[in-house]
């Protein structure tokens, strides 16, 4: 059995030259070898993109979705499981799509990821013509971003600036534009070295 850390310096590897067959591998055999991991947990999350979006499968992408979700590891259990909610629902199956991203998105703590599937939550409301409760997840998603805004006022500017970024669009979406511009332009204001060009385009975009 390979070392963690040597099937870790190889997946790097891998990344570097773009190699996703070999990115594959190595993600099952840290899977198959170091089940317990965080490590294991991501790797699942990911072979999941790779079934999903290289080879489109989507039941196997969901069957690795589903046991990352099971890892509690937080970070990439929340993400695996947003994504097998909206696998989900891509498969017409809004309730039980519902069900697994509520899971996500009303924890103790807001973060990127909670947010995420309120958003996926509001989608699914409105296409089931449910208005007012769209309505009410999007108000609940306004308050996770509104939380996230200041609790990354003082770290990192690029976080901060994409979750004013977000929180932007929301005001936007609820008919609230003067506040909606303002906290767009308060995004912009970080300055696009900060932000990085693809989020500083998308800011400037949604101002105009």
């Amino acid at each position: 059995m390979a070392q963690l850390d040597v099937l870790l310096s190889e997946l790097a590897n891998f990344d570097a030259q773009n190699d996703l067959e070999g990115l594959r591998r190595i993600r099952e055999q840290i899977v198959a070898e170091h089940p317990q991991s965080v490590e294991a947990a991501e790797a699942l999350y990911k072979i999941g993109l790779d079934l999903l979006f290289r080879e489109r499968n989507l039941s196997e992408a969901m069957e690795n979705f589903e046991e990352a979700a099971k890892r509690k590891v937080a970070f990439w259990s929340d993400a695996a499981r947003t994504s097998f909610g909206l696998c989900l629902f891509h498969q017409r199956r809004p309730q039980k799509a519902l069900l697994e991203l509520r899971k996500v998105a009303y924890q103790e703590n807001p973060s990127s990821h909670t947010v995420t599937a309120l958003s996926f939550i509001e989608v699914i409301h409105e296409s089931d013509g449910k208005t007012d409760e769209a309505k009410r997840t999007r108000k609940d998603r306004i308050t996770q971003l509104e939380k996230l805004a200041y609790q990354t006022e003082n770290t990192q500017a690029a976080e901060r600036g994409y979750y004013l970024y977000m929180l932007g669009l929301a005001y936007r979406d609820q008919g609230s534009d003067e506040i909606a511009i303002q906290t767009l332009q308060e995004a912009k204001a970080i300055g696009q070295e900060a932000l990085g060009d693809e989020l500083y385009r998308s800011i400037t975009e949604a101002l105009q």
